[in-house]
């Protein structure tokens, strides 16, 4: 039977059941309806509509209201449910911000309350909210939470113009994020760590030039190491471009220096435009310290270091000019006697013309910098509860709508079920349907269930994993390696088989290099395999030399098909550097590969 066949039978079924208000009927007919992904945006919404008639007969208002809002009959939505959150999610969608942060407020979730103020304009009532959430017993042992409520109370102080408050507030933020920083990377989660140094990041760019500093080195850090190429270069320009606006030349200089040797390493193009970047820097300081007073030597030293980079560039007329520059400077006679002949020497020289290309603005991230002092504020307060969570992605209009249509999904049939709480076949199936959705947001609902007493649901959770591709996934996959039912055991090794990705390398190596049981560190190691990183062949190669039979035949299979650029001539300098059994395993590899 055909799918459009299916679809038109289950319709009829449905409106035979909502005819005869058999809406609980009518309901199981309607989730396979809307759980579709090939359905059109009308027939998907003429479904809505059917839930929603099911939800008014059963009275289940939440529901109803939450259909009705997705519809955008905001009216009927409003008077369907009593509650004020759902009210505040109707005062959202109409833009109504102080109408939603009291309705926020009612309900208890005083964060979301101080965000819609802010977004109000009230920025002496967000700052009462802040306050009011800062003595929330929740918050004694979280550091990181209490660390961005802190920030997001600076912030809003210093726009009030209450500097003493604010900076008070930022440095208690600063001291509480990088001890929540530290304790996330003891654990192995360093993309939590990522996070708290992102927000250390913005309290630099709203402050001193070394809080700047703590953040983007760390974040550069953190990305280098999962193998981000392209966010790595993007954090490095910005922070160059911000150490010019500060007037912190040397610092620029040395960024730059830096941009350009990593992107040698990695066999990018970028390397002359950023080595170019960092002699200008270097000029730029010597010019700013002549004309603040400084000693002409200093100038001198930064000038030379300015040569040595034009110089490595062959651009000869740059040299030229600056071997001028230093020879005009009021240094003994000899040194400038000196550069003046070294400026001659170079006349009738021409320039190397090989391009300088810079990092290209299609590949700039669109949101490098996303305000997660707000955000995770946002999903704390959530508690992990997959509808309240859903409600904010139905309503974001700069999701795809398949990811609307989803979230939607896991909204209504949390609501939509029968009164109670949901059971474990009824979690499990919200596990699912929230993979599904495959954003980042579903995370925090998922973490939550895994703390769920029976198995079944906490197998769903990790099945559900397996399919979202990001790093803060393998929080979820490391409870799950360690729980003590094996078939939820089996279900995290299967996600750690199947999630492999560049930002993987390091929560995967970390399971190989950590984990005492034989089958998770095969799957890690098959998946590390299926990186193209050099990081990771890397670790194929110390295996093939070190590791057990078992692994060795892994890392000898991976290693013979795997398609980085560089992996053959890898393989052959390892295979040089050895003697006796590992060499022979190596040189086996690179036959194998035909090269």
């Amino acid at each position: 039977m055909s799918t459009a066949v299916d679809t038109r039978d289950l319709e009829r079924k449905a409106q035979r059941a909502i005819d005869a208000r058999r809406f609980d009927e009518a309901l199981t007919h309607l989730w396979l309806l809307v759980d579709r992904a090939s359905v059109v945006d009308d027939q998907f919404r003429a479904h809505v509509r059917l839930l929603a008639q099911c939800f008014g007969g059963l009275g289940r208002r939440r529901a109803l209201a939450a259909a009705q809002l997705y519809l955008g009959d905001v009216g009927e939505a409003e008077t369907s449910s009593p509650l004020p959150l759902d009210r505040a999610r109707i005062a959202t969608h109409r833009k109504s911000h102080a109408l939603a942060a009291r309705l926020y407020e009612e309900a208890g979730w005083i964060g979301h309350a101080a965000i819609a103020l802010e977004l109000a304009k009230n920025d002496t009532g967000a700052r009462i909210l802040w306050e009011r959430l800062l003595d929330d017993h929740r918050l004694a042992n979280d550091l990181y939470v209490k660390g961005l409520v802190r920030f997001n109370h600076g912030r809003v102080c210093m726009r009030l113009g209450d500097r003493g408050a604010g900076r008070k507030s930022i440095v208690q933020s600063m001291h509480l994020l990088t001890a929540a920083a530290d304790g996330f990377e003891a654990r192995g989660q360093r993309e939590r760590a990522f996070d708290c140094y992102g927000v250390l990041l913005t309290i630099g760019r709203e402050g001193s030039f070394e809080n700047l500093a703590e953040g983007y080195i760390n974040c550069i850090r953190i990305l280098r190491e999962d193998g981000l190429k392209n966010y790595v270069i993007q954090y490095y320009e910005d922070f160059g471009e911000l150490a010019l606006q500060r007037r912190e030349f040397h610092a620029a200089a040395t960024l730059f220096r830096e941009t350009s040797d990593y992107a040698r390493r990695q066999s990018m193009l970028y390397v002359r435009h950023y080595r170019k970047r960092s002699a200008e820097a270097h000029v730029a300081a010597a010019e700013d310290g002549l004309a603040g007073g400084a000693p002409p030597e200093m100038a001198e030293n930064a000038l030379t270091a300015a040569v040595d980079a034009y110089n490595e560039l062959g651009l000869f007329s740059k040299v030229r000019e600056t071997y001028g520059r230093l020879a005009s400077l009021e240094l003994a006679d000899k040194r400038r006697a000196r550069y003046t002949r070294l400026a001659t020497r170079l006349d009738g020289l021409k320039d190397d013309d090989a391009s300088m290309t810079g990092f290209p603005e299609y590949l700039r991230a669109e949101v490098p910098y996303p305000e997660i002092w707000k955000l995770d504020v946002v999903e704390w307060e959530q508690g992990g509860d997959p509808a309240e969570t859903m409600a904010d992605l139905v309503l974001d209009p700069r999701l795809p709508e398949y990811a609307r249509r989803r979230a939607l999904v896991v909204r209504l049939f949390q609501l939509g079920a029968a009164d109670g709480p949901l059971g474990p076949s009824g979690l499990a199936a919200i596990a699912a349907q929230l993979a599904r959705v495959e954003t980042y947001a579903v995370l925090g609902p998922l973490e939550a269930m895994l703390s769920h007493d029976d198995a079944r649901v906490r197998a769903a959770v990790l099945r559900g994993v397996k399919v979202l591709y990001f790093k803060r996934s393998f929080i979820a996959i490391a409870r799950g390696l360690a729980d003590p039912v094996p078939d939820v055991r089996k279900e995290a090794i299967a996600a750690v088989a199947a999630l492999h990705f560049p930002h993987a390398f390091d929560p995967l190596s970390r399971i190989h290099r950590e984990s005492e049981d034989a089958d998770i560190r095969r799957a890690a190691l098959s998946s590390i395999g299926q990186i193209s990183t050099v990081e990771a062949l890397e670790l194929l190669i110390d295996v093939l030399r070190n590791g057990e039979p078992q692994e060795k035949t892994i890392a000898r299979e991976m290693l013979a098909r795997a398609d980085h650029p560089e992996a053959s001539g890898i393989l052959k300098r390892a295979a040089a550097d050895e003697t006796g059994i590992a060499r022979d395993e190596l040189e086996r590899v690179v036959r194998a590969r035909g090269a």
